[in-house]
């Protein structure tokens, strides 16, 4: 029997994924468990650093990938496990991990204890899981994130759309916003070109392939091989930009665009050129703005469930050893 803390964020907006604790309950019975709905951010990190050096077992996270941000904030480097149960809009995380599914599912990939480490990208010290970068993308994030704090109105728009907001938002901003391009120099071991001082409109930063659900942005992109991938659009018109994100958008990666630059690496130093402050978002979130932005990697950083055979830690049973729950 395992110990286990539940977080609940009320403010989640998916509603198609809708775990009630009487649910959660009949399906992890054998275990201790403990729920907690944190009244603000500082209440979840509070619980979440008690956790930790009480030596909580697991933590389920119920929530978008912003709730599993701040609590993977504080569990790097310790032995309590993360396993993610999607609540929010895009669930980028719960989606990579294999864990949005239903809690039948979930009891069965926990009690098979089917774990695996995964990288944690660092961005000027702070954890990121899934995908971040600056440019377009932090501008609809940013939006989103704005709207949701103001609207009961907007709430519902995502509780009825869904991932599917990030897109529709993504081209409203793009067809009428200013189309901004970002004078930056780039700094990294792996970086391609010669010439290390860039503008771009996007600049992405990537553990996983996908973005917001839906955008194939770093096909081939693992999170638990050492490095992360960087994404630049050298796109300096608007069209030529969105004749590139259609094919995103159509969930295809544009292979002969010449003005789409990918490359792996585990460390990256970007700097603003035009002395304004780089806004990065990153799992969601936004980070505080600064002139200069460090990412590096910490290999395996966190233990996480996951249903994926090829990552399966040998620390339990296979999923084909446990019975199925009735």
């Amino acid at each position: 029997m395992g110990q286990i803390s539940v977080y609940l964020n009320p403010k989640a907006s998916q509603s198609s994924y809708n775990f009630e604790i009487q649910e959660i309950k009949k399906f992890f019975f054998r275990h201790d468990l403990n729920f907690y709905t944190p009244t603000s951010e500082e209440n979840l990190i509070e619980n979440v650093k008690r956790d930790k050096t009480a030596g909580v077992d697991c933590i389920f996270s119920i929530g978008g990938d912003g709730t599993a941000h701040t609590i993977a904030q504080h569990l790097i480097g310790g032995s309590t496990k993360l396993l993610v149960l999607p609540g929010g809009t895009a669930n980028d995380l719960a989606s990579e991990l294999g864990t949005n599914s239903s809690l039948k599912k979930l009891a069965h990939i926990f009690n098979a204890k089917t774990t695996k480490r995964v990288d944690i990208i660092q961005v000027n010290g702070r954890f990121l899981m899934t995908n971040g970068g600056i440019g377009i993308a932090h501008e609809v994030a940013q939006q989103v994130n704005t709207y949701r704090k103001k609207s009961t109105l907007f709430n519902g728009f995502l509780k009825g759309v869904g991932k599917n907001a990030y897109s529709m938002l993504f081209i409203k901003h793009l067809m009428s916003a200013r189309f901004n391009l970002h004078h930056v120099q780039i700094d990294s071991p792996d970086f391609p070109l010669s010439n290390n001082q860039i503008k771009s409109p996007l600049i992405l930063i990537n553990n996983q392939p996908m973005l917001a659900g839906k955008f194939p942005v770093a096909p081939e992109t693992k999170n638990n091989d050492g490095t992360f991938n960087v994404t630049i659009f050298l796109h300096t018109n608007r069209l030529e930009f969105i004749k590139t994100a259609t094919q995103f958008l159509q969930g295809k990666y544009p292979e002969d665009d010449k003005n789409l630059i990918s490359f792996e690496t585990n460390s990256l130093k970007m700097k603003s050129l035009s002395h304004e402050k780089l806004h990065f978002f990153g799992d969601g979130e936004n980070f505080a703005p600064t002139e200069e932005i460090e990412v590096g990697i910490i290999p395996k950083g966190l233990e996480v469930y996951s249903h994926h055979d090829d990552v399966i830690l040998c620390t339990g049973y296979s999923l084909d050893q446990i019975p199925p729950i009735q």
